[in-house]
């Protein structure tokens, strides 16, 4: 039986104007706390701004956010994992030649280059929460969590090609159209999602999961269940059976349908 349903945010929970469908995640949480079962999002996202999605529920819901660098249950951070500082360096030295857009996730706070448009500083902010404006980046007693980039479709591959060859002790992962992000080695979802599991007495048979973009892969392989959006790349089809879209619903539709089994 499955017990959990893990989701993505960008891509697949959320439409595109990251809005979802208020009064049928309602009827899922009531179904959910009727059936002991558990709503999980995995997102490459920060914790904070996961759960300004959910205000009067957040602590019903459990996140993977960073990729997995953090993990929280009952609101509370039971797992995270941050660069050592030299190589959180060491990468933002490499990304000034690479001059894409990016932003540092620290435990505390986002930093986000000062220059930067307004625009996309507004933009920025609909992902990041208790953002610092800089004129550097520098590596000091905030730990970086996630590095994210921002670039051009065509230059995803490349740069990810750069950043994997130049630098074996990190994780990179395309998580959507001209959005990279960088992690510390061993960080991913799949690996954050089974520490949650752990803590919650959970098995990886008990649990569906739904993505559309490679940093899903990690956990969509390990998940007895996995569903992939159709507007997903075409590559992932692969990885899961393939659902209606995020515009569509399709991962709230998919999990209301199942727990519709046990009513």
């Amino acid at each position: 039986m499955i017990k959990a349903f893990v989701c993505d945010m960008d891509g697949t929970f959320l439409r595109k104007d990251h809005s979802y469908d208020v009064t049928l995640f309602k009827e899922v949480m009531t179904l959910m706390d009727k059936q002991n079962k558990h709503f999980i999002v995995a997102s490459g996202n920060q914790w904070r701004q996961i759960r300004s999605f959910f205000e009067g529920v957040e602590d019903k819901i459990s996140i993977v956010g960073e990729n997995g660098a953090v993990v929280l249950h009952h609101n509370h951070v039971i797992h995270s994992i941050h660069f050592e500082p030299w190589i959180a360096q060491q990468v933002l030295e490499s990304l000034k030649q690479l001059n894409p857009i990016y932003i540092c996730s620290g435990v505390h706070h986002s930093y986000v280059y000062n220059h930067y448009p307004q625009a996309l500083k507004e933009h920025i902010a609909l992902y990041a929460r208790n953002i610092q404006y800089v004129d550097e980046y520098v590596v000091k007693d905030d730990p970086i969590l996630k590095i994210a980039i921002i670039c051009e479709k065509e230059r995803t591959e490349s740069i990810i090609s750069h950043l994997e060859n130049q630098f074996p002790m990190v994780e990179v992962h395309s998580s959507g159209l001209g959005s990279i992000d960088i992690n510390p080695m061993g960080v991913n979802k799949g690996v954050g999602l089974q520490r949650l599991l752990q803590e919650m007495n959970l098995s990886l048979d008990e649990c569906m999961a739904f993505g559309d973009g490679g940093n899903d892969v990690s956990m969509l392989e390990i998940v007895k269940e996995p569903r992939v959006m159709s507007n997903a790349p075409e590559w992932m089809v692969k990885y899961g059976q393939i659902v209606p879209s995020n515009e569509e619903q399709g991962a709230l539709h998919t999990i209301y349908k199942e727990l519709l089994k046990y009513e």
